[in-house]
């Protein structure tokens, strides 16, 4: 609700042969548990295409997808080398940490800093942290 005019689309295994030719300014890359990861070729397409690309680097993920492609590559997780860690994680809330600069689709510089991230729903705190990347990226408050 906080990226109003964007669409965001999951890429799932019935419906990846319908959008290997559509083009995508940013895509995230959650978890490595889907079978769209089988279709390599068209995950590749898809991912060269984009702009951005924002991983969670606490999954194995096979990076093979990125040789030879230019893109923005963003990393957020548990990982100390992510782009985006947490730095603390409460039931309320989680700090999160920019640990590089990062430019956003403005190209406004995102300098190192903390954010703190109310926890409002249930959802797994990775996910919040990949949503938090997103709306960072978009200029946007969480």
């Amino acid at each position: 609700k906080n990226l109003k005019n964007k669409t965001i689309i999951l890429l799932k295994e019935e419906n990846i042969d319908n959008l290997k030719n559509i083009t995508f300014e940013t895509i995230i890359i959650m978890s490595n548990n889907q079978k769209i990861f089988l279709k390599k070729d068209i995950v590749k397409n898809i991912i060269s295409k984009a702009k951005y690309l924002i991983i969670n680097a606490d999954e194995e993920i096979d990076l093979k997808l990125l040789e030879n492609i230019n893109i923005n590559v963003i990393t957020y997780g548990f990982n100390s080398k992510s782009t985006i860690t947490a730095s603390s994680v409460k039931d309320d809330c989680i700090l999160l940490c920019i640990q590089r600069n990062i430019k956003n689709i403005n190209e406004k510089e995102i300098e190192l800093q903390e954010i703190m991230v109310e926890k409002t729903t249930k959802l797994a705190t990775s996910v919040i942290m990949g949503i938090t990347t997103i709306l960072l990226l978009y200029g946007q408050k969480n």
